[in-house]
């Protein structure tokens, strides 16, 4: 059975970072399985809705989404990784944690994003909540 790993990833450097030590792992673990992950809160704000329509706002999200994820798998492509993408809406931490269970992942890979509020002060806030709601091991990288 393929080892399994959930990259989310934002389009930050600290996703790039993340999408290159996943690159790294290839070498360690034959066959490894990447599933690569962007998450768009939801557009569902009033201002939003009065401004687009849902289909023009789905695409957009879909512009977004892979501009987030091309980066990530140039670099896991480049590796010998044929990446798997994955594009979700809603709240993100739980997003990511929700795929991971359900694609039977056996890790979490992602960056850090240093933030001045207190939750997020080290990591961010996202890779705060998803430390606490996962039950597979997640590596942060920074």
């Amino acid at each position: 059975m393929a080892y399994r790993i959930l990259l989310p990833v934002d389009g930050s450097e600290g996703s790039l970072r993340a999408a290159r030590h996943v690159a790294a792992m290839a070498r360690l673990i034959p066959g490894l399985e990447v599933h690569v992950l962007s998450v768009q809160a939801p557009g569902d704000d009033w201002m939003v809705r009065r401004l687009i329509t849902p289909e023009e706002l789905a695409e957009l999200e879909q512009e977004w989404s892979k501009a987030a994820m091309d980066p990530a798998c140039d670099i896991l492509k480049d590796a010998g990784i044929e990446p798997h993408c994955h594009l979700a809406q809603g709240e993100v931490a739980a997003s990511i944690v929700r795929l991971a269970q359900e694609l039977g992942c056996d890790q979490i890979v992602m960056g850090t994003r240093g933030q001045s509020t207190l939750a997020g002060l080290l990591m961010g806030s996202v890779a705060t909540k998803v430390l606490h709601l996962s039950p597979i091991p997640v590596t942060l990288v920074k």
